[in-house]
């Protein structure tokens, strides 16, 4: 066994569990209105709502319905999801079947972001949104976050 396969087979699990870790906070803060972000095989937004399939062929919505407020990319296969908390703060779920992430992951989540309630100052006027990824730590957003509103208007962060 070489290095670079060494290094692939430890990297896997500890992915997965960080995945797991952050679905189960989504479960606390954003739960489904039956089951669990865990199961879920796919995400996708019908009429307004987001909902989440398994692999059972049962699906279901979120158990609070306004807490999803936008995505990016098309309804029935978006590259990102953004949801609200209770505290308006913003969670992110990303997907990339062909990630790092992704590609291990069933219903093909690449990262998962959580807005913080901190910011860090650029310069003497401008904030920046601080965002905690599961997988790879705190990270400043230096550029706006664009997305499409439930509605279909713009929503940036």
């Amino acid at each position: 066994m070489t290095a670079l396969t060494r290094s692939s087979l430890t990297s896997r699990p500890i992915t997965s569990e960080k995945l797991d870790i952050a679905k189960e906070y989504l479960d606390q803060h954003c739960p489904l209105d039956h089951g669990s972000h865990l199961h879920a095989t796919h995400y996708v937004v019908y009429y307004n709502h987001l909902m989440a399939f398994f692999a059972d062929g049962n699906h279901c919505g979120l158990k609070y319905p306004k807490q999803f407020v936008a995505l990016c990319g098309h309804r029935d296969d978006p590259s990102a999801i953004l949801l609200r908390k209770d505290d308006q703060l913003h969670i992110e779920l990303s997907f990339n079947r062909c990630g790092d992430s992704g590609r291990l992951d069933r219903a093909n989540i690449d990262d998962i972001q959580v807005e913080t309630p901190l910011s860090s100052v650029s310069s003497k006027t401008e904030l920046k949104r601080l965002w905690m990824s599961f997988l790879h730590g705190v990270q400043n957003t230096a550029n706006l976050k664009l997305y499409t509103a439930k509605d279909g208007s713009d929503y940036s962060l």
